[in-house]
């Protein structure tokens, strides 16, 4: 009975203090923005644009391949030479590709130098030699079968010199891709979950309710509350008020675990951290007797505790 109601009592003393239900609204909280935060959509939407006077043809199969790449690249066409270099200078588009007529057989003929694209960009922009090689790879694969057919020049093969480009490029005989991903993966619209190391602050927050039932006891124990008391009741007391002081902490704790990641696994890490924290003061408690030398012991044990948990969230 009389270790019910010591614990009772205890109980009730931390939880009249402003600072520990601080850290009982604090994992509420965070707790709740996790929640609270819905999946985001990360929109890739570099935009690159695209202005041809070449009427070969091969300017549509090249913007069509550009658009089925699945990049974080949007190529999107203009009318006039002018509304891109209006579209690059006013930011909107990273770059900005310019087409002159008959770049394609100049390309394929080998003299694409006299006849060359021209590459709109401001101090801004940052991707554009990324965006070239996927550009100009496309270029080449849209070309490709010209490309070969002039090289060999014969045209008696080309049949076959196509047929075999056609193989070569979608054989599964020649290329084996495995597929990682479920369903249709695309740069442009990937969702991901903000994520809280909650877990790491809820031990953090554990570890400082337990210090602070230490240090609710040295005080009481310097303002002679327990002078009356044995040797063996006095370091039951002590052993109740950090018992006390990590028993709502907790079980918050815990449904917060609960709540956040839905596993059981992580309600009773948090119930072990409690433990460990536990003992860890108790022996703590055995080296410092006075409450202004774990005042200033605290701030550093909170400090290597921030520490450590920095480095493994960056680990």
């Amino acid at each position: 009975m009389k270790l019910t109601n010591r614990f009772i009592a205890l109980e009730k003393r931390i939880l009249s203090k402003k600072m520990y239900l601080c850290l009982l609204l604090l994992i509420i909280a965070i707790t709740a923005i996790y929640q609270l935060l819905p999946a985001r959509n990360t929109s890739a939407d570099i935009k690159v644009a695209m202005y041809s006077e070449d009427t070969s043809g091969h300017y549509e199969e090249l913007v069509e391949q550009l658009e089925d790449l699945n990049s974080i690249y949007t190529f999107y066409t203009v009318d006039s030479e002018e509304e891109l270099t209006k579209d690059v200078g006013s930011g909107y588009a990273q770059c900005g590709y310019v087409i002159p007529e008959g770049f394609f057989q100049s390309y394929v003929e080998g003299s694409a130098w006299e006849n060359p694209m021209k590459l709109y960009i401001t101090p801004s922009s940052t991707f554009y030699s990324v965006i070239n090689e996927t550009v100009f790879s496309s270029i080449l694969s849209v070309c490709a079968q010209d490309l070969l057919l002039y090289s060999v020049s014969t045209p008696s093969f080309n049949r076959e010199l196509a047929e075999g480009l056609e193989y070569y490029r979608n054989s599964q005989d020649v290329f084996t891709i495995a597929d990682t991903t479920s369903g249709e993966f695309t740069f442009e619209n990937m969702v991901y979950h903000i994520k809280l190391p909650i877990m790491e602050i809820v031990s953090i927050l554990i570890l400082f309710s337990a210090l602070l039932g230490l240090l609710l006891h040295l005080h009481d124990r310097e303002r002679k509350i327990y002078v009356a008391l044995p040797d063996r009741e006095l370091s039951q007391v002590k052993a109740i008020s950090i018992f006390t002081a990590l028993v709502p902490i907790t079980i918050i704790g815990m449904l917060s675990m609960a709540i956040s990641y839905e596993k059981l696994l992580y309600p009773i890490f948090v119930l072990i951290v409690s433990a460990i924290c536990y003992l860890l003061v108790i022996l703590l408690s055995l080296i410092i007797k006075k409450s202004s030398h774990l005042e200033k012991l605290l701030p550093l044990i909170m400090l290597v505790a921030l520490i450590g948990v920095f480095i493994k969230t960056i680990i």
